[in-house]
């Protein structure tokens, strides 16, 4: 049996006849052999709008350049220590920590030096226990309020800021009395949080936890510092799944009870959960509580109660003793806040080419993950985009998740993600900006024409290149021009065009603009939640 040949660019792009095409030209009297001076509408199966993770093989990077939102990729460093330490030669005579029994004494010092490590790294004051759990941030949604209401009937506050946020509060409605402060708007979105008076103000003091998620990565909203100790003194329960190990956590002042982290964004591979929990909090468990997920259950047996994932716990630990030895938390929140920097200062800068949709005022910009979407939502450009990138080996922008494909990809720039790596997608991103925006300055003059450029040219750099097209009236044009960027807003009834003209200061002038072109949808994206 031949195994299947990896795509490569030429397979992809130049299929035979009898072959069903990725890409779909119409046909035109540009030149075949220049790409970019043809229009192009990318069938939806394309593998960079299935979310492919896997460019073609002759794509210019040595490495892939991987922004997934999670798993996601580990430092080089780190994955080089995992090699050598977790997968020893034969002539090592030892076993790598996959093959351990969990409760052999080799695994055991592995085990300490973790949570040794873990602690100082995150300095975690000494009246917190560290567990390593299962079932992901999912399963947490369901083990804190068992774990903290004893009769199931107890209240809790629950700050719904986001998509996760929102999903912890469906999963605890089984368990307790959610109390819920929400700053989720009436479509479904959210881009800000609650402030610290409204907080205050409608907390339910007899909770037994404020929960709050301090990073929602759909939303690309983030804590920078966790509340403050609220007056009434419930305790802050925090899903810190894609953030932790980013910034410090003031542990005693912001009164933390429990705090959880899946490792598969900062600090290790999927399938296991790290969890700090306070002392005074334990043994309030009800007893319905699976012995899995009970955390005292748990503690009283040294954190091996059931069978542990080995080899994860020993990832923990060499990325925790990384962080350490780059110069700890305090080097890893620079590296953060100059990453994302570096991309929103690119989308801010676009002139609107790109945007996002939390406002840098808010002072809610995640460092981890920031949405942004490319020409106000414009399907077909944003198509462009995302298989462009995944030609130059730039992946995870847009990956399948269970809440449908909105108008934002998403940049995730964990520990994994190294300045130099933000460096190519920001200019790729200016480039690709430069390449397909129309500047808001072309003056129209009565009954000009609307043609197109040569896109090896900027739009408006290529004015003395324009190919007669049709042609528009001066008071026409300006009447579109004023309308909204949104390429789904255009509701003037007093002019009809074609459905697939979608007008805004994007739009790709093509000479087949006017034919609907195939496997288009009529229907409006959805929106991240």
């Amino acid at each position: 049996t031949v195994a299947p040949m990896a795509p490569t660019m030429n397979t992809i792009f130049e299929p035979s006849p009898d072959e069903v095409n990725f890409v779909n030209t119409p046909e035109s009297s540009f030149d075949r052999n220049d790409r970019r001076e043809r229009p192009q509408i990318i069938s939806p199966d394309h593998p960079a709008l299935l979310g492919s993770l896997t460019p073609p093989i002759d794509c210019p990077p040595s490495k892939i350049l991987n922004f997934s939102p999670g798993p996601t990729s580990l430092p080089p460093a780190v994955e080089a220590a995992i090699q050598s330490r977790c997968f020893p030669a034969q002539e090592e005579k030892r076993l790598g920590s996959m093959a351990l029994s969990h409760r052999s004494p080799e695994f055991g010092r592995i085990l300490e030096r973790t949570l040794a490590m873990t602690r100082r790294v995150m300095e975690i004051p000494p009246e917190y226990e560290l567990l390593f759990t299962q079932g992901g941030g999912h399963g947490q949604f369901a083990a804190v309020p068992m774990n903290l209401c004893p009769t199931g009937q107890e209240s809790a506050t629950y700050i719904v800021n986001g998509t996760w946020s929102n999903r912890a509060v469906d999963e605890a409605k089984k368990y307790c009395r959610p109390h819920v402060i929400s700053a989720m708007e009436e479509d479904g979105t959210c881009t800000s949080f609650p402030s610290l008076d409204r907080i205050q103000s409608e907390i339910d003091p007899t909770s037994a936890f404020l929960y709050v998620c301090s990073n929602e990565t759909v939303n690309g909203l983030e804590l920078h510092r966790l509340l403050p100790h609220l007056d009434c003194g419930v305790p802050l329960v925090v899903d810190a799944s894609s953030d932790f190990t980013s910034k410090p956590i003031a542990w005693r002042e912001s009164n933390v009870g429990l705090l959880f982290a899946c490792a598969s964004k900062n600090i290790g591979h999927p399938g296991i959960t790290m969890v700090v929990v306070r002392r005074d909090l334990l043994g309030k468990a009800n007893p319905f509580t699976p012995g899995v997920f009970n955390y005292e259950t748990n503690i009283l047996a040294d954190n091996v109660w059931n069978t542990i994932p080995t080899f994860n716990v020993d990832v923990v630990g060499i990325m925790m003793e990384w962080i350490m030895e780059e110069g700890g938390m305090a080097s890893m929140e620079r590296r953060s806040i100059v990453k994302a920097d570096l991309v929103y200062n690119t989308i801010d800068g676009s002139d609107g080419f790109f945007s996002t949709p939390v406002k840098k005022e808010s002072g809610y910009r995640s460092r981890m993950n920031a949405p942004f979407c490319v020409a106000g939502g414009d399907e077909t450009l944003t198509n462009m985009f995302l298989v462009e990138c995944w030609e130059q080996g730039i992946v995870g922008l847009r990956t399948v998740t269970p809440f449908g494909t909105g108008i934002y990809l998403r940049a995730s720039l964990y520990h994994g993600v190294s300045y130099e790596e933000v460096v190519v997608l920001t200019d790729f991103m200016k480039e690709f900006a430069a390449k397909h925006s129309i500047s808001k300055e072309v003056v129209v003059e009565q009954s000009t024409a609307m043609v197109t450029p040569p896109e090896s040219l900027p739009v408006h750099q290529a004015s003395d290149k324009l190919d007669l097209c049709c042609t528009m009236d001066k008071n026409q044009f300006n009447q579109i021009n004023k309308l909204s960027a949104s390429p789904d807003s255009v509701q003037d009834s007093s002019m009809t065009w074609p459905k697939n003209f979608k007008v805004n200061q994007y739009s790709r002038l093509a000479h087949d603009m006017f034919a609907p072109p195939p496997n288009v949808s009529d229907s409006t994206p959805v929106s991240l939640r």
